[in-house]
């Protein structure tokens, strides 16, 4: 009676390969919401950060440079060319900043569609052991026909 086994065993295979997807369906959905938590607080609270703290900055350098007692106003001067730079590098500081995040973003949603492929993989993992069962099973039966006559009526 070695059916009973197999059938049991696909069933078995089965009810983990469903599990095991819904474990990995529920990472996938918490990587998500990780990436859509990440997202928007760069967006809400370090961009808004970082942009107010280059502003301070710029507002202290324009200070310090009319402190000094030199003209900021001419358009090619050393003073003008400094804060032409610092707008320069705070900008590009900006695009790098938004440029992370937005991969980190993404590198969180490819994992969780790895995660759902995966799920289904363990799903039909345990599909195919169980229909693999139920074949050693059917297998077993016919070739035991004569042991198991009582089975098959």
């Amino acid at each position: 009676m070695a059916f009973v086994g197999n059938l049991l065993g696909g069933y078995q295979a089965k009810q983990i390969g469903k599990y095991n997807e819904s474990i990995l369906q529920q990472q996938a959905a918490i990587n998500t919401r990780n990436a859509e938590i990440k997202k928007t607080t760069f967006e809400q609270v370090t961009l808004p950060q970082l942009k107010k703290d280059q502003e301070r900055n710029r507002s202290n350098q324009f200070v310090n440079l009319l402190s000094s007692g030199v003209d900021v106003s001419r358009i090619g001067d050393t003073p003008y060319l400094v804060m032409l730079e610092q707008s320069v590098e705070d900008a590009f500081s900006i695009s790098v900043e938004s440029y992370n995040s937005q991969t980190a973003y993404e590198n969180e949603l490819n994992t969780s569609l790895i995660l759902q492929a995966q799920g289904r993989g363990k799903a039909f993992e345990g599909e195919v052991a169980f229909r693999t069962g139920i074949a050693k099973a059917g297998a077993d039966i016919y070739m035991n026909k004569d042991k198991y006559e009582s089975l098959l009526g």
